[in-house]
């Protein structure tokens, strides 16, 4: 039971160390986790580090290809649906939950803006979408359940995914998501979460249609 405990832990470890590479932009659609490289790595055994990949397939962030191996999953306009379905189920109720939004909470949230409005000076485009990542993950926080974490962090790595379907991260990551944030974040510091909920379904519809239109223009034709 200890050891199958402590494996059960390399294999929590490392699934998590790979998703926030791929929620960071380090790795990319296409790429390939080849099981020795990350077995080296993070001093694992090659069966760890195949339960890991297994996980990764079964949460939709890696795609397992017969007598070739497993790679970075690539997202289509398809897969939209099913991931912003999930969001606005997640993400509004949050806000509907009641809980109120500690003050450390908001702090987080006000500190997130800040540091994407300095990426944003900075042309720093991917820092931009990996602290939007992070707003939204820190916004369904505040309903504390560990497990709707988990899932909504597999959410934002999908995400992720679908931010490099162009050749630049600017393409995506534009000003005016970081100030509707900030309208968000203003909703919810002052209590007014009808207000907030308003903005953050207006928010969740039309990036979902920015997406989509990226997706069209760059997704590769069969």
């Amino acid at each position: 039971m200890k050891a199958d405990a402590v494996d059960l832990s390399i294999v929590d470890l490392i699934g998590h160390r790979l998703r926030e590479d791929i929620i960071s932009g380090r790795l990319s659609p296409g790429v390939q986790l080849i099981e020795v490289d990350i077995a080296n790595k993070y001093a694992a055994s090659r069966n760890s580090i195949r339960e890991v990949l297994h996980l990764l397939v079964r949460d939709g962030l890696a795609t397992a290809i017969r007598h070739r191996g497993v790679f970075v999953r690539s997202f289509c306009e398809g897969d939209l649906q099913d991931i912003y379905t999930a969001r606005r189920t997640i993400q509004l109720s949050a806000i509907r939950s009641g809980s109120a939004y500690s003050p450390a909470l908001l702090d987080q949230l006000a500190d997130i803006i800040a540091q994407a409005r300095q990426a944003i000076e900075q042309g720093k485009w991917q820092d931009v979408g990996t602290l939007s990542l992070a707003f939204h993950q820190a916004q369904v926080s505040v309903l504390g359940s560990r497990l709707i974490d988990e899932f909504f962090l597999n959410i934002s790595a999908q995400l992720r995914l679908i931010f490099t379907t162009g050749p630049d991260e600017r393409i995506v990551q534009k000003p005016l998501w970081v100030d509707w944030e900030a309208r968000i974040y203003e909703c919810l510091l002052k209590g007014e979460y009808n207000e907030a909920e308003s903005e953050l379904t207006a928010y969740l519809d039309e990036s979902q249609q920015a997406l989509g239109r990226i997706v069209r223009r760059y997704e590769e034709t069969p």
